[in-house]
């Protein structure tokens, strides 16, 4: 039925192909259901518009003359990253699909394209962009206010990045939708997720915070979903799983590119009908919790090697945040490194005398690999040794950070060479075939993986 919006300028969508059949059956199909339709049969056109028209989405054919739809995407993305592209091929192509979600597409549809479809995509992908215009439009009301704050929720940071960030998180917690939060390990990923919930109308509402990661795979299914009494071995009573204990609440489930293939799938079913079935059980129970994810991984990568459901990345993206890693906002050290140590002083009763003219240059220094929380062991490390009368930086009286780190570096940096070589050469012995290699190396295929593409190794130059 279509829809009567009664306000179609803020429903504006271009429609780009280059066959008039198809252009116009689309077009037709979106202003039934109130869109605002400019479409265009030359992408050149289209760009030209792109100027002076405020589309809130963008759907493209893949095959096009002149320019195709992937260029036309690129040409897109550099007007507005934020720009939804939804893109439309003649026939499945999975490799076109990993190459589009790579270069910023919102969505690959196949042709013939279904109504409902596309109309669910589109409607996804007009609530993100009508996100990041608020977002904007806050950024600039603040940026004319002269607002900046040195801390939000537990997390530290005056830097224009962390400002964009707090923005983000105020707006990401009045939805409703996966989130999904994306940065180096030590960055803050579970703090920001806390502070989504805290901001959210769930706040006071349980949050459930699971590292998939740290609990064993054969356990993890039941530790999310639960069992019935006499679902297997050893189930000798009822169990509740972390979707049921997060009840109306926050379920946040961090390193989710660590979770097994098989239970993505069954995440994505989750997903789809906001309904659990317990281990053992026939009736589903409804989900109520609202689902924030965290990765320090490249998913979209993980998509394409086959280690990630493609499915399940958009149904968790709706909704991304980035953490800035500490390196890409050096003005903030200072500030975080003196809340530390203030922090632990306070705690422990002692003098915050910790920082002067020599430690700040060191940490100024430093790179801090493991972000935030490497600088926050630092300085609890440096009060420690001050609180005991040791004036060194780390309590080393011939050492300093500064000269501490770079040996630190060159050990980690050879460490690491010589576990590429060894890698390198037991994939060789066995013509990179990985479900040999990574028994005989005695580690996971996962960790075998991710290694492989640590060191960028190309598994090709093994095989004949």
């Amino acid at each position: 039925m279509p829809n009567q919006n009664p306000d179609p300028e803020n429903r504006k969508i271009m429609v780009v192909d280059d066959d008039p059949y198809l252009l116009t059956a689309i077009h037709q199909t979106l202003t039934l259901h109130g869109y605002n339709v400019n479409s265009f049969d030359k992408p050149v056109d289209a760009l030209e518009s792109l100027s002076s028209c405020s589309c809130l989405a963008v759907i493209a054919d893949v095959k096009m003359p002149v320019m195709d739809g992937l260029e036309f995407l690129q040409r897109v993305k550099e007007k507005d990253p934020d720009l939804p592209v939804i893109l439309i091929t003649g026939h499945g192509d999975v490799d076109m699909a990993v190459v589009a979600m790579k270069k910023g597409a919102y969505d690959f549809l196949e042709k013939p394209v279904d109504e409902d479809v596309l109309l669910s995509s589109l409607s996804r992908a007009i609530e993100k962009m009508q996100l990041v215009m608020t977002n904007r439009d806050l950024s600039r009301r603040l940026e004319l206010a002269g607002e900046k704050r040195d801390s939000f929720h537990g997390l530290i940071g005056a830097h224009p990045l962390m400002q964009k960030l707090y923005d983000a998180i105020q707006l990401v917690a009045r939805e409703e939708y996966p989130v999904l939060i994306t940065g180096e390990t030590g960055t803050g990923k579970e703090l920001a997720a806390r502070a989504i919930h805290d901001l959210s109308s769930r706040k006071g509402k349980p949050f459930v915070a699971v590292n998939m990661g740290a609990i064993p795979e054969d356990m993890l299914e039941t530790e999310l979903f639960g069992h019935e009494k006499g679902a297997f071995t050893g189930a000798g009573q009822l169990k509740l799983g972390k979707f049921e204990f997060a009840a109306d609440g926050t379920l946040f489930l961090d390193e989710i590119s660590n979770m097994p293939f098989n239970l993505q799938a069954k995440l994505l079913r989750v997903l789809e009908d906001n309904a659990i079935i317990r281990l053992g059980a026939n009736d589903s129970i409804p989900m109520r919790a609202r689902i924030i994810t965290a990765t320090n991984c490249d998913l979209v990568q993980e998509v394409e090697t086959g280690r990630f459901r493609q499915d399940l990345y958009f149904r968790l993206n709706v909704l991304p945040i980035t953490m800035p890693p500490l390196r890409e906002r050096r003005s903030d050290v200072p500030l975080l490194f003196k809340y530390f140590c203030d922090q632990y002083a306070l705690e422990h009763g002692l003098k915050t005398d910790c920082i002067d003219a020599a430690v700040l240059d060191s940490i100024n220094r430093q790179d801090w690999p493991g972000n935030v929380r490497e600088l926050k062991n630092y300085a609890k490390r440096l009060c420690v040794y001050r609180g005991s009368g040791d004036t060194s930086l780390t309590g080393c009286p011939k050492a300093s950070a500064g000269q501490l780190k770079p040996a630190a570096a060159s050990l980690r940096e050879a460490m690491e060479e010589a576990e590429k070589k060894h890698i390198i050469e037991i994939l060789r012995q066995h013509s990179g075939q990985i479900t040999v290699t990574h028994k005989a190396l005695n580690i996971s295929r996962k960790s075998l993986y991710d290694k492989i593409n640590k060191y960028k190794i190309d598994l090709g130059s093994f095989r004949g």
